[in-house]
């Protein structure tokens, strides 16, 4: 069985008001429980909450990465 893979994601809004997302890591998905592995810690908000989206990877991104690591 194949394990997914996320993206881990910050949004934040911009100036004109357009939610933009930015990669701050990867997660791994285990046996009961998934692994996040963060490249730079989320900022927290207005309201002190530091939130976190994961977005499966799509096959297109794991080849691509698989194709740099060779």
């Amino acid at each position: 069985m194949e394990r997914m893979k996320f993206d881990v994601l910050v949004g934040r809004t911009d100036q004109q008001g357009v939610m933009r997302f930015k990669n701050i890591g990867t997660a791994f998905e285990n046996e009961t429980n998934i692994k996040i592995l963060f490249d730079a810690l989320p900022m927290s908000n207005v309201n002190g909450q530091a939130i976190v989206y994961l977005k499966e990877r799509t096959k297109n991104v794991q080849q691509s990465a698989e194709n740099e690591s060779q």
